[in-house]
This record gives C-alpha cells, sequence and structure tokens, in this order.
C-alpha cells in the first residue's frame, strides 16, 4: 500500500505526457510552449516544497499518518485538475498535487528504508522507483488508448488526469493497514514495539537493541525534534551536500525531460504525432524493466558502482543521439535509431541512477535528522526537476534536440567525477554505521572509527 504514494508520485508527473498535446489546442487552453512548460513544472515546484515541509510533518505525527493524508490530497486535487475551467485553475490545482507527490517521495523511501532490514534494505527501496516508473508507464498507457479512441475529441486530457484518483483512494484506506516505523517509535522512545510484527524474534531483538542504543544518544542529545539551527555542524551540511548534489544529478542528466515530453521529444526526432504517441508506451516499459534490473542488482554490484556506470553509459547514450540529430537528421533510419538509443538510456538511468539516488538519500541521515534532511535534499532534487520540465519545451524549440542532449551528457560526465570523489559504499550497512562514517570524516571532534571504507 506504501508503493500508492510512489505510483501516484509516477502517474502525477507523467501525465501531461500525451495529455499535453491535448490540452495546448485552441478549443481547450491554447497553451504556449512556455505555458506549457510552466503546467508541466508547476507540479515539480509544488513537490519541492512538500519534500520540506513533508518529512518534518512525519517526524511529528508519523510516516503512516501523514501518507493517509497525502493519500486525501492526491485524490481530491487530481479531480480538481480534470475538472478545471482555465490554465490557472490547472496549474494551482497541479502545484497542491505536486506538494502531495513531494511529501510522498520524501517519505516512502524512508519509511521502507526505516521497516527494511539491512540486508534487503536495497531492494525494498529501489521498489520505490520501480513504482515511479510504473505509474509513468500506466499513464503512457492510457493515454495511448485514450488517445487513440478518443482523439478526436479534445478534452480527453480531462479524463486522463482524473484517473489518478483511484491510486489516490488505494493510498488513503490502505494505509490503515499498515505498521508505523520501528525507528520513528524509536525517536519516541519506544522500542521494538513493530519490530516483532515485520521481523523474526531473533532479527527483532538485536536490531532493536542497535536502534535503542543510538536513539537514546539522539534522545539525551535534544528533547526537541531537529530544526534547522542544527544543520549548522559541519558533518551534517556535507551529508546535505553529498545528497542534494546527488538530486541535481539525477535530473540534469535528463531522464524527466523524456518521461515528461517524450511525445515531443519523439516527433523532433521524426515519428507523426499519432505514431509518437504510441511508441511513447515503449518509454513506459523499457523504464520498468530498468527499474526491475537496479531493484535485483542494487544490493549485489553495490550503490557506487552502479551509479558510476549509470552515469558513464548514459552519457555515452546521449551523445550517440545528439551526433545522428547533427550529421543524419534526415536520413530515413534516424527516428528508429533514435528511439533504440533514447530506450537504452532509459534502461540505465532507471536501473542505476534514478534508484541509487533515492536509496542513498534515504540511508545518509542520521534518525534525528532523517525527516528533515532528507525533505532539505528531496528539496534540491525537486527544485532541479522543475528546472528541468520549466525549460524543456523552450530549449528543445531555441536549440534544438541534439544541443539539449550534449547538455545533459555534460552532466553525466560531471556526476561521474562527484559520485567518484563523494559518495560512500552504503551496501548492507546499518543506517546507524553510516553516520558514523560521516561524523568519522567530517566531524574532527569526534572520536571513533567507520566500518565504511
Amino acid at each position: 500500500m506504501t508503493g500508492m504514494g510512489s505510483l501516484l508520485f509516477g502517474y502525477n508527473t507523467a501525465v501531461v505526457n500525451g495529455a499535453l498535446g491535448f490540452m495546448a489546442k485552441p478549443s481547450q487552453l491554447n497553451l504556449s510552449p512556455f505555458a506549457q512548460g510552466v503546467v508541466s513544472s508547476g507540479l515539480t515546484l509544488g513537490a519541492a516544497f512538500g519534500a520540506v515541509f513533508g518529512s518534518p510533518l512525519s517526524d511529528k505525527i508519523g510516516r503512516k499518518k501523514l501518507l493517509i493524508w497525502l493519500g486525501t490530497l492526491f485524490t481530491v486535487f487530481a479531480l480538481g485538475c480534470g475538472f478545471a475551467p482555465n490554465t490557472g485553475f490547472l496549474i494551482a490545482c497541479r502545484f497542491i498535487l505536486g506538494l502531495a507527490v513531494g511529501a510522498a517521495s520524501a517519505v516512502v523511501p524512508v519509511y521502507l528504508a526505516e521497516i527494511a532490514p539491512a540486508s534487503e534494505r536495497g531492494k525494498m527501496v529501489s521498489m520505490n522507483q520501480f513504482l515511479i516508473v510504473f505509474g509513468q508507464f500506466l499513464v503512457f498507457v492510457v493515454n495511448a488508448i485514450l488517445g487513440s479512441l478518443f482523439g478526436s475529441n479534445a478534452g480527453i486530457w480531462r479524463v486522463m488526469v482524473s484517473l489518478a484518483t483511484i491510486p489516490g483512494i488505494v493510498l488513503w484506506f490502505g494505509m490503515y493497514a499498515m505498521p508505523e516505523s520501528p525507528r520513528w517509535y524509536a525517536t519516541k522512545g519506544k522500542f521494538g514495539e513493530v519490530l516483532q510484527k515485520i521481523r523474526t524474534k531473533a532479527q527483532a531483538e538485536a536490531e532493536a537493541k542497535e536502534i535503542e542504543k543510538k536513539a537514546k544518544i539522539d534522545l539525551a542529545a535534544a528533547e526537541e525534534q531537529a530544526s534547522f539551527k542544527d544543520f549548522k555542524k559541519d558533518w551534517i551540511i556535507q551529508i546535505v551536500i553529498t545528497g542534494g548534489m546527488l538530486g541535481i544529478i539525477q535530473q540534469f542528466v535528463g531522464i524527466n525531460s523524456i518521461m515528461y515530453y517524450g511525445t515531443q521529444v519523439l516527433q523532433s526526432s521524426g515519428f507523426g504525432a499519432n505514431a509518437a504517441l504510441i511508441a511513447n508506451v515503449a518509454n513506459g516499459i523499457f523504464s520498468c524493466l530498468g527499474a526491475i534490473i537496479g531493484m535485483y542488482t542494487v544490493d549485489k554490484l553495490g550503490r557506487k558502482p552502479l551509479e558510476l556506470l549509470g552515469l558513464i553509459f548514459c552519457g555515452i547514450s546521449l551523445i550517440a543521439v545528439g551526433l545522428i540529430k547533427t550529421f543524419a537528421a534526415n536520413a530515413s533510419w534516424t527516428p528508429v535509431t533514435i528511439m533504440i538509443l533514447i530506450l537504452i538510456y532509459i534502461v540505465i538511468d532507471q536501473g542505476t541512477i534514478g534508484p541509487v539516488t533515492w536509496l542513498i538519500n534515504s540511508e545518509i541521515f542520521p534518525s534525528r535528522y532523517r525527516g528533515l534532511g532528507t525533505g532539505i535534499t528531496i528539496f534540491t532534487l525537486w527544485f532541479a526537476n522543475f528546472i528541468v520540465g520549466l525549460l524543456f519545451p523552450v530549449l528543445l524549440a531555441s536549440i534544438g534536440l541534439a544541443n539539449v542532449f550534449y547538455l545533459f551528457a555534460a552532466f553525466c560526465l560531471f556526476g561521474a567525477w562527484f559520485v567518484s570523489v563523494r559518495v560512500p559504499e552504503t551496501k548492507g550497512v546499518e543506517l546507524e554505521e553510516i553516520e558514523t562514517y560521516f561524523r568519522v570524516k567530517y566531524d574532527h571532534s569526534f572520536k571513533g572509527e567507520s566500518k565504511i571504507k
């Protein structure tokens, strides 16, 4: 049930991919390229703020209760988008939906990381990535079917955006059956109560002792929840920089330009409008394939090697698309070749950069700082997403597909350098030990030794 938050994340962010062409028609909202960018990116701007304010709220009231509230928001404002009388109302509803998306994007990975055993944490948190891209795939299929069958009715976009109410209702009521996070209980001075329900007896006892020891240290340090003033500590700042830069890199390598504007990208590559809408479904299929690969490799290959490989090969794919578009734009084989390269890029990104970014951000903050810290880093990710979503239609119209992809490739190379010098390997490591790594590296007053090299 928790995964419905991630599925809604995917559905609501990608629904414009296919619906936007109908919205833009003169008989509907008559959107300019810039207005299309605002409609698309209004949700991601809301998501940036939702991530910041949602995470501290989850620290206060609990992960479970917040996800129930988010299910309500998803349901109500998806309907609001469907019945929007004008562009302004639509943007406002998508901004509020974005608040829910951002909060879910910060809370769901943390919730999954906190309830999972260390040996299974990578797979469980990576399932979050799979459900995001499954939500995107689902909306691509829905849009292709509705667009093909009812494309003569330009108002069909209202049905496309309204269908997000269904998983919203599932999240709303389904979370009542889920347990609260044991580590959230630990920050309240309660130990092991939920672990007994989701672990074997031996696992629960061992993990409860580790959580209790660490939580008592946190509780002794401060009675209240962490606040922004606590983030003046050098070692916490370094964690924020690491997580925030991973989010920026994930967005600036361009994956969401494909997931939000895939139909337009395929048309720029040489496909017709209907062919692009149908072919865009392949983007969703290959996204799911990549996410599945990532889910089963991240705990075997490790976070850092997977991220590095992803950045390098995504960069190569993007450069290849740019070169073909530059030197063979009018060749008969160009559209299909570009589509194949884009699908390769999607599989690599969704199987490496995507899941690793969310996973590491859910792991690197200590318990007391996890809600607010994750909120700050996910705010950075979403704001970068907002910039890409806002500017991509404008850049595509002004400098062309090839130059945009060269720009994304440059960020792949920068990202590979950053990961190689800044990111620790967290595979199979207890969350409490990850804190020790950062304190040993960046807190010179801390006396201890890290097991992470």
